[in-house]
């Protein structure tokens, strides 16, 4: 084998080890803005999730605009859905708000020190959104 193979080689496997790296940044534990409560990510197949582990009060999910969600239980909810990866950071994804009951597309990225999570939520195009900023968890 060449020795440009084998740095061809190398250097892709170095390039999926810093990719898988930075994904699994994301995984963990996030306390919410209104610190009411705790969303742990997670990978399933290639996508990212998160499902809210913890809440301050235990209530149903009354604000759902679908009626007949309003009796499920907000924890233990999955409230990021279907995140990919691109560019450095989890795109194309849902998020569910159980404040106000709706579904919004969303992005998410890392602050630089990978201790903020930030997602924005929005309706058809991203500028059109609010960003809300999660503080990881280490409890």
């Amino acid at each position: 084998m060449s020795t440009f193979k084998k740095y061809s080689i190398l250097v892709l496997i170095l390039f999926i080890g810093v990719k898988a790296n930075a994904q699994k940044d994301f995984l963990g534990k996030w306390l919410s803005p209104s610190k009411k409560g705790v969303v742990e990510t997670y990978i399933q197949g290639n996508k990212l999730y998160g499902k809210l582990i913890w809440v301050k009060d235990e209530r149903k999910d009354i604000y759902n605009a679908d009626k007949s969600l309003r009796n499920r239980e907000v924890k233990g909810m999955v409230m990021f859905n279907d995140f990919s990866w691109e560019d450095g950071q989890w795109t194309n994804g849902k998020i569910y708000d159980p404040e106000g009951g709706s579904t919004y597309s969303s992005k998410m990225w890392l602050s630089e020190d990978k201790q903020t999570l930030f997602v924005r939520g929005y309706i058809g195009i991203s500028i059109i959104g609010r960003t809300e900023k999660f503080s990881r968890y280490l409890k």
